[in-house]
Order: structure tokens, then sequence, then C-alpha cells
């Protein structure tokens, strides 16, 4: 009878253990991180560190001062698993690098270091896979590292520089890869709904300078001279108001930081005022130049101007940055179009079509002609008829 009892039990025990594993839901695998930063610090220590040799073969690849060789192509394929990651982490909008801003001026920026280097990893290997022949691939990569520049972003003005930089190296990338390759209706369309695409926010100096402003008046305290003193103390020698200023620094009291804090705000919102108008670029530009001068020009009468005229960067010459750069992304998307009727047609056109991105020195049209290799998108103004931003804006077609 015991026995009866106890193989009933065990029936009804197993019975319940099985209704109860059928109700439950399926085991499913925590989500992945939704902030593409942990991805990319995970890629960071992925890849198989390279000798200085191997990262200047490897950058030197990515520029197209060299072709492939197997030394190369083994080292990358060994670092498979870090350009897997950052190929993850572009498909995620959100992008937060954790960035520590209560340090202020001394904040660590380690992380744009290393997205450079892999970034000259993934271009290198588009090399490598345009030069098998594999131009689709290739563009791919090429556009894995436009989401790396956009995730880069403007929490800063060197970070906002790196993405312009990164925006800038894509271009070039995939100009070789359109002048490599037989024009293609196929994939020019996959690169042209690609690069029309808008996945994350632009960078903006309008931000970084923002971002700028807040970081370094919170740091125009007394007490923090030393952080200030070690920004202005730069490794060549300083002329004599350079001297009379690093003296004032030095010697300042809270009324002296509290005065030059106030003119550093007013100074920056000036900047901050000009970009925000709709006036045309030669007009930014001056007006960028004429208030980062203004400063240095009253330094020696106004001491309160002292940390201004030490700290401020050319912001000038970075919008001049920003519009070069957005200028040659425009000339890609422009000349993937031209690429597209001489797949269709067979030939270059004889005019630019309407309604493609322009020059946005001038705010027109870029002028079109067509040339011994292929075709030129030419900037209006004088300055950007020669030199290097010339010989940007030449297109190979390959006949």
């Amino acid at each position: 009878m015991k026995t009866v009892t106890t193989n009933k039990l065990t029936k009804f025990t197993s019975f319940i253990l099985t209704l109860l594993i059928l109700s439950s839901p399926v085991f499913a695998y925590p989500p992945d991180p939704d902030n593409a930063a942990l991805l990319y610090y995970q890629a960071y220590i992925s890849y198989e560190k390279a000798d200085d040799t191997m990262e200047d073969m490897v950058a030197d690849l990515s520029r197209g001062n060299i072709e492939p060789n197997e030394r190369i192509k083994k080292y990358i394929e060994s670092c498979r698993a870090a350009i897997d990651l950052a190929a993850a982490a572009t498909e995620i909008p959100n992008c937060n690098w954790g960035l520590k801003y209560s340090d202020g001026v001394s904040i660590n920026l380690a992380h744009v270091a290393q997205t450079r280097k892999l970034v000259f990893l993934i271009t290198a290997e588009a090399r490598i896979l345009a030069a098998e022949g594999d131009y689709q691939k290739a563009i791919n990569r090429c556009l894995t590292v436009h989401k790396i520049g956009k995730h880069v972003g403007d929490d800063t003005p060197i970070s906002f520089l790196v993405s312009m930089s990164i925006d800038k190296m894509v271009a070039s990338r995939i100009q070789d890869i359109l002048a490599d390759m037989q024009p293609d209706l196929e994939t020019l369309t996959c690169l042209k709904a690609k690069l029309a695409e808008v996945p994350f926010k632009t960078p903006s100096l309008r931000f970084a300078m923002r971002s700028e402003k807040e970081c370094f008046s919170s740091e125009m305290q007394v007490d923090r001279r030393d952080k200030l003193l070690a920004l202005c103390s730069g490794p060549e020698e300083v002329g004599d108001l350079e001297k009379m200023a690093i003296k004032r620094v030095t010697e300042g009291d809270e009324v002296f930081f509290a005065k030059n804090r106030d003119y550093y705000i007013k100074h920056m919102n000036s900047l901050d005022e000009v970009l925000e108008s709709s006036i045309p670029y030669a007009e930014v530009y001056s007006r960028l130049e004429q208030l980062n001068e203004r400063p240095g020009k009253e330094i020696t009468e106004n001491p309160a101007a002292t940390l201004t005229s030490l700290l401020t960067p050319a912001f000038g010459r970075i919008y001049s940055i920003e519009i070069r750069t957005k200028t040659i992304s425009n000339s890609i998307r422009t000349a993937v179009e031209i690429y597209m009727i001489k797949a269709k047609s067979g030939k270059l056109p004889d005019t630019l079509p309407d309604g493609l991105p322009g020059d946005l020195f001038s705010g027109k049209d870029f002028k079109y002609e067509k040339t011994a290799d292929g075709f030129a998108l030419r900037c209006q103004g004088e300055e950007f008829q020669k030199g290097r931003m010339r010989r940007m804006l030449e297109f190979k077609v390959k006949k």
C-alpha cells in the first residue's frame, strides 16, 4: 500500500512539474546593450595589438599609399572580432561614451585615439575588399566607418574634429572605390540610399562649443588655477604677452577669475550667435575670426580677457573645417548621381542635374566639368579652385 501511494505521489509531482515547465516562458537571453559605446569599448580590447610597423602599414593601406599584402590581410583577419563588434555598434542609435565631465578641462578622451585606430583598420579592410573586386562589401565597410564618425560625436571640440576627420576619410575611400569599379547601378543605388540615411544625430560645432563653454567656465575658479596653468603652458616658448597672461593667472584672486569667467561666457555667446545666423559662409568665417582676435587685442588693457585669450581655440578655422568636410560629403552624394547616369546611359551627362547637394562655401551648386579621366565638381570660390580641395573633388570613371 505504501508503494502504491508513493508511486501516485511521484506521478502527481511529475505531472505538476511538467505543467510548470510548459506554462513557463521560453528562456531568453538578456538583451544586447542599447549603448553603442559598450560595444566599441569591447572592440578596443578585442583586436590584436599591432606593433608600430603594422600600425603604419594599416594606416598606409587605408590611405592608399601601399597595396594589400598577405601580412596585412592576416593581421586584419585576426581582428575580426573587433571589426564585427564595431559593425554591431553602428546599428545602435544611442552612443554615450560615459565621459567623466566632472574632470572638466582634464577630461579623459582616450576613446578618441582608440576609435581612430579602429577606423584605419576597417578602411584598410575596405581597400582589400575593393582590390579583390568585392566593391559592395568594400562600400559597406566605408559606410560602417561613416556611422562610427557620427558616434564619435561633439561632446568636445576635439571629438567634433575627429568626427569631421573620419567623415573626410570615408569620402576619400568611397571616391577611390568608385574610381576603381565599373559603374554598377545596383551598387550605386544602394550607396545612394545609405548616404541619404540619417540614423544618428549629426555632430555640430555649435553643440561642441556650448559643451566647451560649460566645461571651461566652470573651471575658471581660483582653486582650479593649476589645471588652467597646465593648459596654458605648452612645450613651445611663449612670448611676452603669454608670459604676462600666465603671471596674471598665477597671481589672480577670486575677483580676477570671476571677471574672466564673465568675459569668456560673453565671448562664447557671441560666437554662438554668429553660427546661429543664416548669413553666407564667408561672412560667418570673417566674423568668427574677428571675434577670436578680440581677446588677444584687449588683453594688455583688460585683464578680464586673459583666460579667453589663452584658452579659446580658433573656432573660425574649425568652422571652415566643418564646411569643407560637409561640402566634400555633398560632392560624394552628387558624384553618385553622375555615376548612376553613366551606368544607365553609358556616358556622362553634359550638365549637372538639378536638385543635387551643393557647395556649402558658396551656397550654390557645384560647377561640373568633364575631364580626361572622368569629371570634376568645383566649388564656386576662387580660393577653393586650387590645391588639395580641388584634387579632392575630382572623380575618375573606369573605362
